[in-house]
């Protein structure tokens, strides 16, 4: 098979939410993209909210790859459609977490998934077409044979993650100045991993089953060199570490840490953590230095049978405490909580809503308890899930039938939670306390 033109598209979120605001990739894309490049290929990458498609370069290309989330299946199926009825001998190939999770619902729509990482598996199914291979040993992808579907064995994750995405692939990514970003209402984000992994098991999460347990560790000359050549490209200071968990490995946290600030990197930056991280003083006080000024953390609940029962490994009374040492340090906390898990009661949400203002966080992220319609799920029987549209599982939409309330009650209850911790009240709260950028925040959202 020939393949020279090798185009990614990644389609756009269907529905507004805390992040639409911002102009950021995700970040395995231009990764993966960026590899596709490297092994020799015209490689041309479509984020659909960064700058719009080009079809003529899709119609012409020689394979299309999309990279899927659940809530942007639809659109994706869309776009598949599309270029079929154009190009029907094309092949197309799905990433992404929804497919590595629903592999025979995206297989109706495509060729290859490449389930987990693609780092090494994409460069691998490309080459074996080209030379007309059989993909039977080609770790991590599932596709079909004969009319019947065939799944190769997981691939181990990978050990090295070095290569610096280039962002110039994704087409438009330089066309964002401040004039438009202001008039669109938008706010420019880079995105940088330094790790991959968690070796935590919170029943909930997606992130160990699609990254790992183990911790693999970025070397700090390739996250330096990242940062100064984002900065370099679009003169950008905020930056979302995308870690799962930035400070496990706390003596390699403090070494990168200190060489950004042994070279002077003037950025803003947030990151992944957990409350652990309330242990060191040390790490707090580089954290501050280092201007890595946000800490995102799962706090989930401040229900102690919540807590449990999503296996957090944490208490109500360690989140205060450790929320207390974090704050000392003048670090802010966005707050991410999990609602509406079998132990949860509209009683309990408001006590969370309420706790998390007290405890004074900063921000918070509202999800409703989520997942995917498995037979073994971990969290949400199959029986209990309905989604009417994948563009649904976004984490804003409650999808499942909780224990203990309606779920129109949970939907409720998480947008008036929002309304009240963003509300008048917590604004002017920050106003008096002197906080205004916070206060800003708060506005804004």
């Amino acid at each position: 098979m020939r393949i020279e033109k090798v185009t990614f598209i990644s389609a756009e979120l269907p529905y507004w939410n805390l992040v639409t605001h911002a102009v950021f990739p995700e970040y395995g894309v231009p990764l993966v993209a960026t590899i596709v490049r490297d092994a020799g290929y015209d490689v041309q990458l479509f984020v659909e909210h960064i700058g719009p498609i080009k079809w003529d370069r899709v119609m012409e290309s020689d394979v299309v790859c999309f990279h899927a989330f659940s809530s942007t299946m639809p659109k994706t199926i869309e776009y598949i459609k599309k270029i079929k009825a154009a190009r029907p001998d094309v092949p197309i190939i799905i990433g992404g977490t929804h497919a590595s999770v629903m592999v025979q619902d995206t297989l109706q729509y495509c060729d290859v998934v490449v389930r987990q990482e693609g780092d090494v598996t994409l460069p691998e199914v490309l080459e074996k077409w080209k030379n007309d291979e059989s993909l039977d040993d080609v770790l991590g992808v599932s596709y079909w044979e004969n009319g019947e579907v065939k799944n190769t064995p997981n691939r181990p994750f990978v050990q090295e993650f070095e290569t610096i995405p280039d962002l110039e692939l994704i087409g438009g990514y330089t066309d964002w100045p401040r004039w438009k970003l202001l008039r669109k209402l938008k706010m420019r984000w880079q995105v940088i991993q330094t790790t991959r992994g968690c070796p935590y098991d919170c029943s909930f999460c997606i992130a160990p089953r699609e990254l790992g347990r183990g911790y693999r560790l970025r070397s700090i000359d390739s996250v330096i060199d990242d940062i100064k050549y984002q900065q370099k490209l679009t003169g950008a200071k905020y930056f979302f570490i995308v870690d799962n968990h930035f400070t496990i490995n706390r003596e390699r946290t403090k070494a990168l840490l200190n060489r950004i600030i042994e070279e002077k990197i003037d950025w803003y930056g947030i990151c992944f953590t957990r409350l652990e991280v309330a242990r060191d003083e040390e790490v707090l006080r580089l954290l501050k230095k280092a201007q890595v000024n946000t800490l995102y953390m799962g706090l989930e609940s401040f229900d102690n049978k919540v807590l449990k029962l999503l296996n957090k490994k944490q208490t109500s009374d360690g989140i205060r405490k450790s929320l207390k040492a974090i704050k000392s340090h003048n670090l802010r906390v966005l707050g991410s909580f999990v609602l509406g898990s079998d132990d949860d009661t509209v009683e309990t949400i408001r006590g969370t809503i309420d706790a998390a203002i007290e405890a004074d966080v900063d921000y918070v992220a509202l999800f409703p308890l989520s997942g995917y319609p498995e037979l073994n799920a971990p969290t949400i029987p199959i029986n209990r899930f309905f989604i009417p549209t994948w563009d649904r599982l976004d984490g804003t939409f409650v999808i499942f039938l909780p224990k203990n309330m309606k779920p129109s009650t949970l939907q409720r209850e998480i947008n008036q939670a929002y309304m009240k911790f963003y509300g008048p009240r917590q604004i002017w709260r920050r106003i008096r306390q002197g906080d205004f950028f916070a206060a800003i925040k708060r506005i804004a959202y």
